[in-house]
């Protein structure tokens, strides 16, 4: 799909988390529909970036990776800023990488000052159903107690992945689009007072 030259609008999206979770693995089955076992581990952070269509406008969906890896965690903070959508990791036969959301869900908070941000909350291994430690309903009550979506999926069974990020990416474009409709009115309003107070004089 080419963009060049072409006017886009860009979403981004982070996904925080342990390390081990599968941020990469998920990144990589949504973006190119592959999944490897031999990932390593992030360093630092990175993004990899998906084009789009919706509604005749186009879109470049930008799609952060971040280390989970404790000594890194101020590096990765720096990443949060600017954020469309937050995707919350952990993998549900860890329950460390559970219990971890906390510290992650409280960065941003602290980072972000503003409301309209999109998050969501997803059990990632789910393929590993024999060797789970957090339920489904733990996953989804806590989801629901951080005003989340919540989503098992799985990397390498392509399970859920491209349903939520598509669901997301839906719901943060209607946001903007609302946004911008709402600025344009906005805009029009201003015009037509001005218009009126050089008639008057």
């Amino acid at each position: 799909m080419e963009f060049e030259d072409e006017e886009t609008k860009n979403i981004k999206i982070i996904l925080l988390g342990e390390s081990g979770v599968g941020k990469t693995c998920i990144i990589n089955r949504y973006i190119n529909n592959e999944f490897s076992s031999d990932s390593l581990p992030t360093i630092g952070s990175f993004s990899s970036t998906k084009k789009i269509i919706k509604n005749n406008i186009k879109y470049s969906v930008n799609v952060w990776d971040t280390t989970g890896q404790e000594k890194y965690h101020s590096i990765t903070k720096l990443y949060i800023k600017g954020s469309d959508i937050i995707i919350f990791v952990y993998s549900i036969n860890s329950r460390f990488s559970f219990e971890g959301l906390n510290y992650w869900y409280n960065a941003v908070k602290e980072i972000i000052q503003r409301e309209k941000y999109i998050t969501a909350v997803i059990g990632n291994k789910c393929d590993l159903i024999d060797n789970e430690e957090i339920s489904e309903q733990e996953g989804k009550k806590y989801a629901k107690e951080i005003n989340a979506k919540f989503k098992l999926v799985s990397a390498k069974e392509d399970v859920g992945i491209n349903n939520l990020f598509n669901s997301l990416v839906d719901e943060c474009i209607f946001q903007l689009d609302t946004k911008e409709k709402s600025k344009q009115l906005v805009i029009t309003r201003t015009k037509r007072k001005k218009k009126k107070k050089k008639k008057c004089c």
